[in-house]
């Protein structure tokens, strides 16, 4: 009985000892995508990675490409925001995404569905936003929105989409797109 007892001891010695060695209980060493509780050796953590890109169509939204980034004072702009968030659980939890647009008047926003967007539009600092919520999961899907509108000055505007703090910060996207003045083009018979 004394031997049970003496090896219950030391087994709980060397558990204690090792816990504290390989970091049991509470911590984030996970470049800040821990958002549940931790458990013996990481069991229990929520993880979350995300995916964005934006791409841009000057045909009415026929065609889209990464490519131009360049289009004229006056002239439509499509716009499509394309994004995941996957999550090592299979049940799904949401996380908030908002795009901010600086400095430009919006026209219409839409998911690919032809539900209408409704922005937030901050006049002192200029910029419309738009609230989504992406359903993080180990299998979740792209979602797309596509937003119209119509530059009205010359300059770069930065595009900016941000997760929620349940996504490290490096997972935020930002592109850039330039206006410039239209241009007039002659035809031969003009010239």
């Amino acid at each position: 009985m004394k031997r049970i007892k003496r090896t219950l001891v030391t087994v709980l010695a060397l558990s204690l000892a090792l816990c504290s060695f390989v970091g049991c209980g509470d911590s984030n060493d996970n470049g800040g995508t821990n958002t549940g509780k931790s458990g013996f050796l990481g069991i229990g953590e929520t993880t979350y990675s995300a995916t964005s890109d934006f791409f841009y169509s000057s045909d009415k939204g026929h065609s889209y490409g990464d490519g131009t980034k360049e289009y004229e004072i006056g002239d439509t702009v499509y716009m499509k925001v394309v994004f995941k968030v996957t999550s090592n659980k299979s049940k799904a939890s949401q996380v908030k995404v908002v795009l901010t647009i600086p400095s430009i008047d919006n026209v219409d926003a839409k998911y690919m569905d032809g539900q209408i967007i409704t922005p937030n539009f901050d006049a002192v600092n200029n910029v419309t936003t738009y609230e989504f919520t992406a359903n993080a999961s180990e299998t979740a899907v792209d979602q797309e929105c596509v937003i119209k509108f119509v530059p009205n000055a010359v300059g770069e505007v930065p595009m900016t989409l941000v997760f929620d703090d349940n996504v490290d910060p490096s997972y935020d996207n930002q592109n850039t797109i330039t206006f410039v003045e239209k241009t007039d083009e002659k035809t031969e018979e003009e010239e």
